[in-house]
């Protein structure tokens, strides 16, 4: 049963989608599917126990919205490898998986943005390796 919209985190969710906007995907619309896309990839990548704990880490609107998508509900892939998350994305945006790299990590670097350094170094401490270069500053 969906629960009830919380203002908070639908103000938080906002805030995140024009973060993302200004990331480079110049229309909210487009934004707010590629933050729902890496959210269902990222949410079936860690379904897997051992990293419970690195969801509580991440900062809302992404943690309470963490979950698998309906299009993904009904047969969850856990994708293990970060090409795998690239086709998740690239099926849910309808564009080719090559297209999708500068998506995922402009979604990631959004939300990194709003960590505190600390934070975001333990999340990076905890992220499955083959995640962990989407979630790294580019140098």
């Amino acid at each position: 049963m969906p629960r009830p919209p919380d203002p908070q985190e639908d103000a938080d969710f906002r805030a995140l989608v024009e973060a993302l906007a200004r990331e480079g995907l110049p229309r909210r619309t487009e934004a707010a599917r590629a933050v729902e896309a890496v959210v269902c990839a990222l949410a079936q990548r860690l379904e897997d126990p051992d990293f419970a704990p690195l969801r509580e880490l991440l900062p809302e609107p992404l943690r309470s919205r963490l979950v698998v998508c309906e299009r993904h509900a009904a047969a969850p892939r856990a994708p293990r490898t970060a090409a795998e998350v690239y086709e998740l994305v690239a099926e849910d945006l309808e564009r080719g998986p090559d297209d999708v790299e500068p998506t995922v990590r402009a979604v990631l670097a959004s939300v990194r943005a709003q960590l505190p350094e600390d934070a975001a170094e333990e999340i990076a401490r905890r992220l499955p390796l083959d995640l962990l270069p989407l979630w790294r500053r580019p140098s």
